[in-house]
């Protein structure tokens, strides 16, 4: 029998950062918060609404995946030279926690041009000056908090 709970209480596991980096630099197809699900969290499905490349046919540039906890996860990135769109759905976490978590991953891939900080009532982890590098989005839902990730030009 399972059930779905939705309270402040779901926690996230702390990121190996180190292996996070290594893992992202051995297989650069995916990206580090898809290793942090994979490494912490069981997948309930397999990978779905899976689009290829144009151009390499057999790649995968986007698909979805379900883990434990009711964690969806997406990711998108097809376009030429477009960047990478990553969402993540997990169970309502507190702001605090999620903003600590944020600014651990940003570690894993962080680039030296500008360095992220919290803007706009704590809800996005971006660079201080319209750069290229990672933009981080928080928006909460009844049940759930979300996380848009933005890395790119």
């Amino acid at each position: 029998m399972s059930y779905k709970t939705y309270s402040q209480e779901f926690e996230l596991k702390n990121p190996n950062i180190e292996k996070l980096r290594e893992q992202v630099k051995t297989d650069f197809k995916n990206e580090g918060i898809y290793y942090y699900l994979i490494n912490n969290y069981n997948p309930t499905s397999e990978l779905y609404e899976k689009e290829f490349y144009e151009w390499e046919k057999e790649s995968i540039c986007s698909f979805k995946r379900d883990f434990e906890n009711d964690i969806k996860y997406s990711i998108f990135q097809c376009k030429e030279a477009g960047g990478i769109l990553v969402n993540v759905e997990f169970p309502k976490i507190s702001r605090e926690k999620l903003m600590s978590w944020i600014e651990q991953m940003y570690e894993i891939d962080k680039m030296d041009i500008d360095v992220n900080v919290w803007k706009e009532n704590n809800s996005k982890f971006e660079p201080s000056e319209i750069n290229p590098g990672c933009y981080y989005k928080i928006s909460e839902k009844e049940n759930s908090t979300i996380v848009d990730l933005y890395c790119g030009c």
